[in-house]
């Protein structure tokens, strides 16, 4: 059984594909392809065809084509397609998030509920996003000793597409939380992420700097490791733009308080025409408001007040099941 994992452009949509691979339990290999000029005429207009792929890309796709794919971004849509095409209907195809196109595309799509997919039998759409079971080791062995529990970890995202992380939101979350530690004991450990702005950075440092409690404001790629953060944590508070961010602290199992973001002025404009047109519908390329309200519905995520502790399914199971469904279909 050949089987590639095509990543994209996002690390949180690449974190999925590779969550699924490796929850089939089979060997699989990634494939990071690159894109020319081509890719900007979307996948309805390429349909099936390795014409957006640079040359050193083909390269990588070219011989026999994989028994299965697991995809993510709408670049690589067409070369699926095209895939699928050589292979003639054989390779089985399962695409990550929103593919732009109809899910009859594909034998499977996972979608988390802020992407405008069309309802069909081909697609599946998760709670939350799937998430990959990350290992601890080699971290510092004196974390425990010197941030005492109950730890309270502050993940930051930044802006995104339609929507604004505001200062005045981050400062009244963390001053909740490094009172809540000063009066249990406690420590707070912020961790940033590559899309948080650095003034807002330096503002949250200067924060840190005259607290009280104990507390550590961990960099990019700094150690502990995210995943020795995730892991240690008591519970976990997390700014609402990432739905990555906020879907490894709901895998966690630990209490979950989400940090509000805001729309711009361009996101109220756009969600206004949006809601006005297509009343009830997921606005373009996504629609934040609905994730969050899928959140609060199966009660897997809360406040900085009140955090809550959900009973998450476990996704990747589940979802390994159903991919395995579609190879079962391809042999019968």
């Amino acid at each position: 059984m050949k089987v590639w994992a095509i990543l994209g452009a996002r690390a949180g949509d690449n974190n999925q594909v590779l969550a699924l691979a490796e929850a089939l339990g089979m060997p699989f290999e990634v494939r990071e392809l690159s894109y020319n000029r081509w890719r900007h005429l979307g996948p309805r207009i390429l349909g099936a065809t390795f014409r957006s792929l640079t040359r050193a890309s083909r390269a990588m796709v070219s011989g026999d084509p994989p028994d299965l794919t697991i995809s993510t971004g709408h670049r690589s849509v067409p070369v699926v397609r095209a895939l699928r095409r050589r292979a003639k209907d054989r390779t089985r195809t399962i695409h990550i998030g929103y593919p732009r196109i109809s899910p009859a595309n594909f034998d499977l799509v996972i979608a988390t509920p802020e992407y405008p997919v069309a309802d069909h039998p081909n697609l599946l759409r998760i709670p939350f996003a799937l998430t990959r079971r990350r290992r601890v080791k080699g971290e510092p062995t004196d974390f425990v000793d010197a941030y005492p529990a109950p730890r309270r970890l502050l993940i930051l995202g930044g802006p995104s597409l339609y929507w604004a992380l505001r200062p005045s939101a981050v400062q009244s979350a963390l001053d909740r939380l490094l009172e809540m530690a000063a009066r249990d004991r406690g420590s707070v450990v912020v961790a940033a992420s590559p899309r948080t702005p650095l003034r807002l950075l330096s503002h949250v440092r200067s924060m840190l700097g005259g607290a009280t409690a104990p507390t550590l404001l961990v960099p990019v790629e700094g150690r502990p490791s995210y995943a020795a953060l995730l892991e240690r944590a008591d519970s976990i508070f997390v700014t609402a733009d990432s739905v990555a961010m906020v879907s490894d602290a709901i895998a966690s199992g630990k209490p979950v308080g989400l940090i509000p973001i805001e729309p711009t002025l361009g996101g109220r404009l756009v969600m206004a025409v949006s809601d006005r047109l297509r009343p009830g519908k997921r606005m373009y390329p996504r629609d934040l408001r609905f994730f969050w309200r899928s959140l609060v519905e199966q009660g897997l995520a809360g406040t900085v007040d009140e955090p809550v502790r959900g009973q998450p399914p476990d996704l990747n199971r589940l979802v390994a099941e159903r991919a395995r469904a579609v190879l079962t279909h391809r042999s019968s």
